[in-house]
């Protein structure tokens, strides 16, 4: 009887020697699966920041599409990825390089977003708020006609030039675009807003908000 009592402890002492073997090995293991998809992430945020450049919205002229902040400084704006590498196409929201005493005449350089609206050899023309292209009405349905001043809304035909685009804010009464600055040289564009950029700008906006302005107080 004792004998026996005395294999059973063997086994015990043994059985947890055991274990007590296999517990750095499993947690060897799980170190390893954490590094591998630690890299993986930040292989991911790489290779995502390649492509797609976050922007934080600054002013009003691309209301109601678009909400901008006072300042860079100051919460309130949305925050979204325009792609580097797509070409624009008409009716995108754009983000262009504004050069300092460039084409538009400013002396602070800069990004500005805007919607692209017209591309080299286009005609442009806008009668009481009413965007027309090439002679033909163009839908906006992303404007607010509403606060929008038509009768005094107009501008005179013009034909943008070759490599260039012809930008306009949304917000019309409230924008300085291509209606005063002329067309923007291709070479300054920065990058174009996909689809699925404006679809998540609330979620976007929040975690831009929250680290920038809550946890950190910019």
């Amino acid at each position: 009887m004792n004998e026996f009592k005395a294999d059973g402890d063997n086994l015990t002492e043994v059985g947890g020697k055991l274990y007590a073997n296999k517990r750095p090995i499993l947690f060897g293991a799980l170190l390893n699966v954490a590094i591998f998809v630690l890299c993986i992430l930040l292989f991911i945020e790489v290779l995502f920041n390649v492509f797609f450049m976050g922007i934080y919205v600054v002013n009003i002229s691309m209301q109601p599409t678009l909400t901008g902040a006072v300042r860079e400084d100051s919460s309130g704006g949305d925050f979204i990825y325009v792609n580097r590498f797509a070409k624009p196409d008409y009716g995108d929201i754009v983000v262009v390089y504004r050069e300092a005493n460039g084409i538009d005449g400013y002396t602070e350089r800069g990004n500005i977003i805007k919607r692209a609206i017209a591309f080299g050899g286009d005609k442009v023309e806008i009668k009481h708020g009413i965007l027309y292209l090439n002679g033909k009405e163009v839908n906006e349905s992303y404007l607010d006609f509403d606060n929008i001043d038509l009768e005094n809304s107009n501008f005179e035909e013009h034909t943008v030039k070759e490599n260039c685009m012809f930008l306009l804010g949304d917000n019309r009464d409230n924008s300085t675009d291509s209606r005063d600055c002329g067309d923007y040289p291709m070479k300054n564009l920065v990058g174009v807003m996909p689809q699925w950029s404006y679809n998540i700008k609330e979620f976007t906006t929040s975690v831009y908000t929250f680290f920038n302005f809550t946890i950190f107080g910019k």
